[in-house]
């Protein structure tokens, strides 16, 4: 009797340490799923975030050169203007220009 209550005994520990293994081989593996999807979701995120930092970088680079061909139709704007300016300032002095050299030449002769 003695002999069967620790045969029974053994058997339930040896069961108890097979469920014992049993549940650390699904927590090991569950471990490793765990692990799994963090690293893809890591990648994941990583990626998302490289692709939004290369869009914002492209429209940032696209605002500037807008800028940049706004500044330099400004001043080309501008530089039209101061040409007209002085082109127009030595047509109003070409004909004193004209009489001055006349007058000169004259004095000359």
């Amino acid at each position: 009797m003695q002999l069967a209550k620790e045969a029974e005994i053994l058997k339930e520990i040896r069961t108890s340490e097979e469920e014992s293994e049993d549940i650390l081989k699904k927590a090991e593996a569950e471990k490793q799923k765990i692990i799994e999807k963090a690293k893809k979701d890591s990648l994941k995120a990583i990626s998302d975030k490289n692709a939004e930092i290369i869009r914002e970088q492209e429209e940032k680079l696209a605002a500037l050169r807008e800028k940049a061909a706004s500044l330099r139709n400004e001043k080309l704007q501008e530089s039209k203007k101061s040409v007209k300016q002085l082109k127009a300032k030595a047509e109003k002095n070409i004909s004193k220009a004209v009489d001055f050299v006349i007058k000169k030449f004259e004095e000359m002769i």
